[in-house]
């Protein structure tokens, strides 16, 4: 991602209005107005000086401010975007709008080298946007944002002369960021950080991605994950929950289920009641708030997460192509549960055979944690001792909510109740393990991740939501080229050398698709293709602190007002 310095905005500095001289009073003469002194007048120019002076040392070794042009770092970092309201689901998201294909007055739509958005009806759209929630197609013509300008040009080419109409809604521009200069000369860059710098390709350009790969370690990218001298690259849970990509959230409940769309399709919900001899009882599923009744002496039953159409594929609805066709098995699942009895209990499976996990709730708040093992197709229970966290729970009470979230992600569990970290294990997986999963996968098909929740006793869910992790893709191998730090094509850091991603795996120019190296580096400091040396890092992102905003009425062209709830620190 291409990345520029913000522009500093014009102050509109107010005029110094003197008040209105007092009426002399009758046979009275004018107050004297007393004019300042040299000292005052010194006093005055010296504080300035020493402002302006404070204020360029601050940007200049302190903190400066950059603006995010394009979207390699989404959905944690927004590039220039157009606002997308789905009208069946009415999920928000943001869709790229891809500033190096501009409307140019008097050439058309021309491909731009870095282009910015100096106006905002120039960027093209795709005429439908697939919902990443429901998977509606809506027509451009249903963007929040109007007016929506539409443009005629001719277009020449070997099929003969012909003439197209694009779209152009407005465009907002991306996240405003704060980054922290001169950071890492104190204090050692750390994996997952939010990084600048000068790419390493020309040397012209600002970067910004995640910092993944540190001076002395050997970088490779299997099935999706990040390995480390051969061992999965675990994420804090802060950053975990940063990266989340979104699956499906029931909240967002389409108004058209079970109605024929206008691509002919049927929307149905994904979370389906699963029947046979172990779970029975009635499920109601037709809304945003799931039910679940016990019939009969069965008192559990199962809900299902079907996986259907784009919903557990490395999509994301930022990106205005879908090309993500790998099944991602590390998700996170998070619900409101509310057991309507004492004795009400709760079990929860996540991911794929070879990273599946089994967590269970008693009414009495025992908490109980199991590994699926596929050579004895059985489940093995984790002994507390053996895992980094595992506090105790307060027993049950029927009638009032829960918030629970597990996550699977890089091969390690991790449970929240209402909010507080309560078990964490992680698990084994080398590198070894990952490539042989791959080549079984190459020969009988991906792993189709399993996702269940299974409660005792009546109850309700609410605030449904599942969530995936960053798959990073194996860049340009596909295409007969060794993307750096790829699958069989690991990459080893010497000392001052660092490898970074991208979060928009599907679209991020980052270390693995670089292919050239600047000529002073390549002389200098032997700089392998990918890497990015520690003489270019420029500092740390930490603060969005001015998100796109909105505009006050559609006359105005730029979006003044800012938007407050969206300010936030980069994890």
């Amino acid at each position: 991602m291409t990345f520029h310095p913000a522009d500093n905005p014009r102050l509109n500095q107010p005029q110094n209005l003197t008040p209105a001289a007092a009426a002399p009073s009758r046979g009275g003469s004018a107050p004297h107005r007393p004019h300042p002194s040299r000292h005052q007048l010194r006093d005055t120019v010296e504080t300035m000086l020493f402002a302006l002076i404070l204020a360029f040392t601050f940007r200049t070794f302190g903190v400066e401010a950059f603006v995010i042009p394009t979207g390699s770092m989404a959905p944690t970092l927004n590039g220039a975007h157009f606002r997308v309201i789905c009208p069946s689901c009415g999920y928000r998201f943001n869709l790229n709008a891809n500033v190096d294909v501009q409307w140019v007055p008097g050439r058309g739509v021309v491909d731009l080298r870095n282009g910015e958005l100096t106006n905002p009806f120039t960027v093209p759209a795709p005429y439908h946007i697939r919902c990443p929630n429901c998977g509606e197609e809506i027509p451009v013509r249903d963007l929040p944002d109007k007016p929506i300008i539409y443009r005629r040009e001719s277009v020449q080419s070997g099929r003969g002369d012909y003439s197209e109409t694009y779209a152009f809604p407005y465009a907002y521009n991306g996240d405003r960021i704060l980054v922290m200069k001169y950071l890492y000369p104190l204090f050692p860059p750390r994996r997952w950080d939010v990084i600048v710098f000068r790419e390493p390709m020309r040397g012209k350009e600002n970067f910004i991605k995640r910092l993944v790969g540190l001076p002395g370690e050997t970088v490779e990218i299997v099935g999706g994950e990040v390995f480390i001298n051969g061992q999965v690259a675990h994420k804090p849970p802060d950053v975990e929950r940063a990266m989340l990509q979104l699956v499906y959230d029931n909240d967002y409940y389409p108004v058209n289920a079970g109605q024929v769309r206008a691509n002919g399709r049927i929307w149905t919900s994904p979370w389906v009641p699963a029947r046979d001899g172990r779970f029975a009882g009635h499920w109601f599923t037709g809304g945003p708030v799931l039910r679940f009744t016990p019939t009969g002496a069965n008192p559990r039953g199962r809900l299902a997460f079907r996986q259907e159409g784009d919903y557990l594929y490395n999509n994301i609805g930022y990106n205005a192509t879908q090309s993500g066709r790998r099944l991602v098995g590390h998700l996170f699942v998070h619900m409101l549960w509310r057991p309507k009895s004492a004795a009400a209990a709760l079990r929860i499976v996540l991911g794929p055979a070879s990273n599946r996990w089994q967590v269970r709730l008693a009414h009495d708040g025992r908490l109980t944690l199991f590994q699926w093992r596929s050579a004895s197709a059985r489940w093995k229970h984790i002994a507390a001792d053996r895992m980094s966290i595992h506090r105790s729970i307060a027993p049950l009470h029927g009638g009032f909510p829960y918030s629970l979230s597990l996550s699977n992600i890089d091969h390690e569990a991790r449970f929240w109740f209402n909010g507080q970290l309560v078990l964490q294990y992680s698990a084994s997986w080398t590198l070894a393990q990952a490539i042989a999963l791959a080549e079984r996968e190459r020969i009988t098909g991906q792993e189709m991740p399993r996702v269940f929740i299974d409660p005792t006793g009546p109850c309700t869910l609410g605030h449904l939501q599942l969530w995936r992790d960053i798959y990073y893709t194996q860049t340009l191998a596909e295409q007969n080229y060794p993307g750096t730090g790829t699958m069989g094509h690991p990459l080893t850091l010497k000392a001052g050398q660092y490898f970074v991603l991208g979060d928009n795996s599907n679209d991020s120019d980052d270390g693995r698709a670089w292919n050239r190296v600047e000529r002073v580096l390549r002389r200098q400091l032997h700089l392998p293709v990918g890497v990015v040396p520690q003489r270019y890092l420029l500092g740390k992102a930490f603060l969005v602190y001015w998100p796109a905003g909105f505009r006050p009425f559609r006359q105005v062209p730029w979006a003044i007002i800012p938007n407050v709830g969206k300010i936030r620190f980069i994890r």
